[in-house]
């Protein structure tokens, strides 16, 4: 497990308190919530139970959960009709600290809307005075926040703590290939995102172009068909769906674009993206000057983002095994769907603690066919950091600079009051008139790939 260290500290503190836990853990699949628990459980040495629900009903996975715990205890397993008689069961033969960890809970949720009621029971009733603890595992972002996080539901007000699971950052990804330049670092970060179990695929001892075809263009490998995966077990009406994900990765961003695409009327088209979005695969991006402004769609992972440009168009060919024609076609684009990438990657660097402009916000800027890659913002100082990122081959030149400066007066924040930086990122470099230009100024900065990858290694 790679840097999950702030996870790991928080769930094994959380366990190793005196005072019983309620926790819950969520957050999109693959993400490595199971990973984390178990290697939590083992760090603190508690008896534990581990059981991952299914989608059978809440009675079925009852049973199972009991007959688990009774093979833990040697004992036979009890006639249980529901989980209340279940933890009655366990509670029974249990005298001592215990961890119990319920994995895909969000499948018991969607399936029986009564459990988060069932659970306030157990936790009331059923736990008290017990030394047996909580963890709440679920996939489903939206069904854990409204079944299990929100006001409204039964167990409100009883977890102990909650955590959202998020992908690894590129700083993160770095640590899965540390042999790797951040050139091809980014690079494989636009491949394959930060899903741990996606960046396992990869081996660190073959090229990328050698890794994107035996991972993901050969038929019966893991990332092969992981996208189709995903959208069969959560959702009705794949087909429909991948359409629509394949149109946002061709460059779809609004519902009436992805509509076209398609040949869906675009006002049937929000139950899809709500759900797409309630898995953490799909999200809405606002102007960062204007968050209630009118948001695109986007695609949250850049595997995904990979796979529907060049797998998906391209399934014929790979089902028979022809996987060159479509590397070359990689080989020959990847520098493109790269730069979407690195504009990310260049809003983490700003994040970071060594960049010179501290910024609330960080994000992306359009507005009436103009757009700048990285907007920052900072309502406590009045602060406006404007940025552009080149992934090219040649040095960026004082052209770049002096569109972005005049870009300036184009974004609506703060009036006058403001004080406004400017940054510009580059693969290649920059031109000796550029960093001559940049050199007498105060507001302004250069990062270089080398530079850029100083940002990350300060935070580490």
């Amino acid at each position: 497990m790679i840097n999950r260290e702030s996870e790991l500290n928080w769930l094994t503190s959380h366990l190793e308190r005196d005072e019983r836990q309620l926790l819950v853990l969520y957050g999109r699949r693959r993400v490595g919530k199971t990973t984390l628990v178990t290697t939590a459980l083992e760090k603190t040495d508690l008896a534990s139970v581990y059981y991952l629900c299914d989608e059978r009903g809440s009675q079925h996975n009852a049973r199972r959960f009991a007959a688990q715990c009774a093979d833990a205890f040697d004992d036979i397993s009890p006639a249980t009709e529901d989980f209340i008689e279940a933890f009655q069961y366990l509670t029974a033969r249990v005298d001592e600290p215990c961890v119990v960890a319920l994995d895909e809970f969000s499948y018991l949720v969607d399936e029986d809307d009564t459990i988060p009621s069932v659970f306030q029971t157990i936790v009331d009733d059923v736990l008290a005075g017990t030394d047996i603890s909580l963890v709440l595992l679920g996939s489903s972002i939206s069904m854990m926040e409204e079944g299990v996080l929100s006001y409204e539901s039964p167990l409100y007000g009883r977890r102990t703590g909650q955590w959202e699971l998020a992908p690894l950052s590129f700083a993160d990804v770095c640590a899965f290939f540390p042999t790797e330049d951040i050139d091809t670092q980014i690079q494989i970060y636009s491949v394959l995102g930060g899903v741990p179990a996606y960046l396992e695929q990869f081996d660190s001892d073959r090229g990328l172009l050698e890794n994107i075809e035996r991972a993901i263009l050969s038929k019966g490998e893991f990332l092969y068909e992981e996208p189709e995966f995903l959208l069969r077990q959560e959702l009705r009406e794949p087909a429909t769906y991948m359409a629509i994900l394949e149109a946002i990765a061709g460059g779809a961003t609004r519902v009436t674009e992805i509509g076209n695409e398609i040949g869906v009327n675009a006002s049937s088209l929000s139950r899809y993206l709500q759900n797409l979005s309630q898995l953490a695969i799909l999200e809405q991006e606002y102007p960062v000057t204007d968050p209630d402004g009118r948001g695109i769609y986007r695609l949250t992972d850049d595997f995904l983002r990979f796979w529907f440009r060049y797998v998906a168009p391209n399934r014929g060919t790979l089902e028979q095994g022809r996987t060159k024609p479509v590397r070359t076609t990689i080989a020959e684009t990847l520098s493109t769907h790269t730069s979407r990438t690195f504009e990310t990657v260049c809003q983490q660097a700003v994040r970071t603690s060594a960049f010179p402009v501290s910024c609330s916000r960080v994000g992306r800027w359009w507005y009436d066919g103009e757009e700048i890659d990285v907007v920052g913002v900072n309502r406590e100082t009045n602060t406006l950091l404007l940025g552009e990122c080149k992934w090219t081959t040649t040095p960026v030149g004082r052209e770049l600079f002096d569109e972005l400066t005049a870009l300036e007066s184009s974004v609506r924040w703060q009036g006058d009051e403001r004080e406004v930086n400017y940054v510009c990122f580059s693969r290649a470099g920059f031109t000796d008139t550029l960093q001559a230009t940049v050199c007498d100024r105060s507001d302004s900065y250069l990062y270089g790939l080398n530079e850029l990858g100083t940002l990350f290694e300060s935070d580490r």
